[in-house]
């Protein structure tokens, strides 16, 4: 009997949410009297108060796709940079020290096999971060910080939402929050499948949020919710995806206020805010949680990436890499690679410019591959060759093909597949050459041109604007075992 009053009460709470969703009306104000019925931490305290807003972000492992992840270097300039809340996961030391980092090994950051767990804090010091490959050379390399270090300096700066990764040291984990006197300040972060630390941070008087990796039942979301002030719920890049909108749905039901992480993308953002999401983690900070003013150039000269220039794959293996002077190198073989240059857009209305210089780095195997500058996109989202984009316009395509060829393809709303506007042969290109596109958008067309300065004239062709939006990305639309492509000297100009 008391498990059926239960299961009633949930349901009558999901539907009763659910309800006031669809009639439009505000839950703000429920949610946070929900949210504050199973925390003993007082509703005016920095973490609650964060929780209650109806809008807000955080800067997920300090902005990972900004600075290498979860150093002192990014947590410290991203909250100098604004943010008000920051993730941050802990694992352990082999001598009971606590220390900052995503992963339970040192592979993908120092390429090291290493598993902190059996290394000592000194000899975890020989093993630096290293994600150049990611974010820019001109970062170099960062000691894994200490998570004593981390409260130190960022405890009162920011509401800290803070992961033990390894269960068996999540006692230490709160213990050193509690410690310092942070709990106010302090989210105590944990996933649906492992929330072994629940009482305990409940017992100290933590704010909770429990996340969920994948689809979720409604079941396991009421669950979550009756032991948490906070739900965090996974939310792809593809909008469409039936599953993650329904755990969205039923997350939003609860009245808890709800998280949706990795937000990278500024188009991610408007779906998930009508659906009910209000927190949005994101690492992407500085370009997502905006406003930002577009620039006029690209930074790779700078060796680092600029805050909205998002590879379309989010494959780490599928990352661009950093070429010699100042380009980057879309060079993964094993499928077409994109860019999206969300650091200088949106661009302003019609007339303006886009140059681009771009080189094959190795020669193309089909007369049919190209390299790609795609204009006139509606959103950020991630551009893949042959992919479908349902509600946005993928944009208008111009095409360097490795023949010389130079083309103006559209690519209609809803469509996978682009459609020829013009094309007109030119210089087969030299491997390793670098090639200016110059691509002039006017308020009804568009002229593209080729020029290898080695020839009086640039190739040039035009044809009929058929996209309008305000977003570009470079893209390597083919694949090969040697497939390689360098974009470098980025500009738009206003005419």
């Amino acid at each position: 009997m008391a498990a059926e009053v239960v299961a009633h009460t949930a349901l009558s709470r999901r539907s009763v949410f659910r309800a006031a969703t669809l009639l439009g009306l505000g839950l703000a104000s429920g949610s946070a009297t929900s949210a504050c019925s199973n925390s003993s931490i007082s509703a005016q305290s920095p973490a609650h108060q964060f929780l209650s807003r109806g809008r807000y972000f955080i800067a997920q492992r300090g902005a990972s796709d900004e600075a290498p992840e979860h150093t002192l270097a990014a947590y410290s300039r991203i909250a100098d940079r604004g943010a008000e809340a920051i993730s941050v996961a802990v694992h352990r030391t082999r001598d009971g020290i606590l220390v900052c980092h995503e992963d339970p090994t040192l592979s993908r950051t120092s390429g090291q096999n290493i598993a902190i767990a059996d290394v000592t804090h000194d000899e975890l010091s020989n093993h630096p971060v290293d994600l150049t490959r990611w974010v820019g050379p001109d970062w170099g390399m960062h000691p894994i910080p200490t998570f004593s270090e981390v409260l130190e300096r960022l405890g009162k700066r920011a509401v800290l939402f803070v992961e033990s990764k390894d269960p068996e040291a999540t006692t230490d984990v709160i213990g050193a929050v509690t410690a310092k006197q942070l709990g106010g300040t302090t989210v105590f972060t944990q996933p649906f499948t492992a929330r072994e630390g629940e009482s305990a941070a409940r017992k100290a008087g933590l704010t909770i949020c429990t996340y969920f990796s994948s689809h979720a039942t409604g079941a396991e979301i009421d669950e979550a919710a009756d032991g948490s002030d906070a739900i965090g719920i996974f939310a792809g890049v593809r909008r469409e995806n039936e599953r993650q909108q329904t755990s969205i749905q039923g997350a939003v039901a609860t009245g808890k206020p709800v998280i949706a992480w990795s937000v990278n993308r500024r188009s991610q953002l408007p779906y998930l805010a009508e659906a009910g999401v209000r927190g949005f983690m994101s690492s992407s900070w500085s370009y997502v949680a905006g406003p930002s003013e577009p620039s006029p150039h690209d930074t790779f000269s700078t060796g680092r990436i600029a805050p909205g220039d998002l590879a379309g794959n989010n494959s780490s293996s599928a990352a661009p890499e950093w070429g010699p002077n100042g380009s980057i190198l879309l060079a993964t073989g094993a499928s077409p690679q994109s860019i999206s240059m969300g650091s200088m857009c949106p661009v302003r209305a019609a007339p303006y410019v886009i140059t681009v210089e771009a080189q094959f780095g190795a020669a193309p195997p089909l007369a049919s591959d190209h390299l790609a500058v795609v204009i006139g996109r509606d959103d950020d989202s991630a551009y893949r060759l042959g992919a479908v984009s349902p509600g946005t316009t993928q944009g208008q395509l111009v095409v360097l093909r490795s023949t010389g060829d130079l083309e103006l393809r559209s690519i209609p709303e809803g469509n996978a597949l682009s459609i020829l506007q013009s094309s007109v042969a030119g210089n087969k290109p030299v491997v390793g050459q670098w090639l200016t596109l110059r691509i002039i958008v006017k308020p009804d067309s568009v002229i593209a041109e080729c020029d290898s300065g080695q020839e009086p004239e640039p190739t040039t062709v035009s044809a009929p604007r058929t996209a309008f939006g305000g977003y570009f990305t470079l893209a390597r639309n083919y694949s090969a075992a040697n497939a390689q492509a360098s974009f470098r000297n980025i500009s738009v100009a206003y005419r």
